[in-house]
């Protein structure tokens, strides 16, 4: 099964990778971590692709600058029957695929994400357009 999240470059620790949880995560002493990695499966592209948006735009409030040092990480991994604390499935890594950078691609998903929600395009088109976008 194939997953996508977003990482700080330089981050993505592959097949040893795991989640933080929280903001204690950063306060060293105090990690707390998944039991897994985050992310969101990848089976359906344009769902994957909305989900990571609403997550990283609106939950965590990332910017266009953030995105700057970000990577788009695409995994083969296997599925956990848990969910993350944010409520994103939890899946261990068997093997990297792809590492992109995020910035472009994010804007873009978040560009299309408005131009459905002012009216511009339906959702159908936003679909499909989110399928459109070459990730693998």
């Amino acid at each position: 099964m194939k997953f996508i999240r977003l990482d700080t470059k330089g981050e993505w620790r592959g097949t040893e990778h795991t989640s933080s949880v929280g903001v204690s995560s950063f306060v060293a002493g105090h990690e707390d971590f998944e039991e897994g990695i985050s992310c969101y499966k990848l089976d359906d592209q344009a769902d994957a692709l909305n989900d990571l948006r609403e997550y990283w735009f609106e939950t965590a409030s990332i910017t266009e600058d953030d995105l700057e040092n970000m990577q788009i990480t695409i995994f083969e991994g296997e599925l956990l029957d848990k969910w993350g604390s944010d409520g994103e499935s939890l899946a261990i890594c068997t093997k990297t695929i792809k590492e992109i950078e995020a910035k472009e691609i994010m804007m873009k998903v978040d560009e299309l994400y408005w131009d459905m929600d002012c009216g511009d395009i339906d959702e159908d088109e936003y679909e499909e357009k989110l399928n459109g976008i070459e990730l693998i």
